[in-house]
């Protein structure tokens, strides 16, 4: 049994390493952005994860751009390519199985180690586990008058941390689908101009508002209507950091 799960990290080892940039130790300039970072993503079980999306998130520069990103193929293998030198949070995603972005700190739920890029090792491997499972939100959100499809700010954050938070429009309209942290309490509000603020479970008085609770994998439906009004006092988001057109 030992030999056989030798065999098999071994041949992991081999096919991760022939998929690998085949230039690591070779000096390059950082202008050149010729760093790479391949690996292979995993489901929790240890399954390959195919079409998952990586992304490598530098941690000692901003970036306006797009993160570099790959997606796995059928072994779940993958390569990002034309990196930059220094250090990156290497993580992955499959918002269809609902599966969260990894390198956004408001899902991410374990500590993910720098992959580092450097002048003598301008390539990495990694190994990214895909998991756990974030909770799914879906339903509607209408005028609670006319059933008029709504797009309102809406503003989660954690209620060990409110300054973990997501937050913003666009996030979630008339008809929605949205992953939200598993096993976390979040407090979860809604707001649009002309109307009154709606906390989960479905109350306008955030004296009243409750927790929002998902096991991972778990699906709920939550068709939200919100009522006209103006409730100046209670505008916006609650969070520290809210869109400009989500403040009132």
């Amino acid at each position: 049994m030992q030999d056989r799960a030798l065999a098999t990290f071994l041949a992991i080892f081999i096919a991760l390493a022939s998929y690998a940039d085949q230039g690591v130790g070779r000096p390059v300039s950082d202008e050149a952005r010729l760093g790479r970072i391949s690996g292979i993503v995993l489901y929790e079980s240890g399954n390959p994860a195919t079409d998952a999306v990586v992304l490598a998130f530098p941690t000692d520069r901003g970036l306006a751009a797009p993160l570099p990103s790959a997606t796995t193929d059928e072994f779940g293998r993958f390569v990002v390519s034309q990196l930059w030198l220094g250090k990156f949070q290497v993580g992955a995603k499959k918002e269809s199985e609902g599966y969260a972005d990894q390198t956004q700190g408001f899902y991410n739920q374990r500590k993910i180690a720098p992959t580092v890029l450097s002048f003598s090792r301008p390539s990495a491997i990694v190994t990214v586990i895909l998991g756990p499972q974030a909770g799914i939100l879906v339903g509607t959100i209408t005028d609670a008058a006319t059933n008029a499809p709504l797009d309102p700010c809406v503003d989660f954050h954690r209620t060990s941390n409110a300054n973990n938070s997501l937050s913003g429009d666009g996030l979630m309209n008339g008809q929605y689908r949205i992953l939200v942290p598993s096993n976390r309490e979040l407090v979860m509000k809604l707001w649009q101009q002309d109307y009154l603020p709606w906390y989960f479970p479905g109350t306008t008085k955030k004296s009243e508002a409750k927790p929002l609770y998902l096991h991972p994998g778990e699906q709920k439906t939550l068709n939200i209507r919100l009522q006209p009004g103006n409730d100046p006092d209670d505008a916006g988001c609650n969070s520290s950091i809210c869109f400009p057109n989500c403040k009132p």
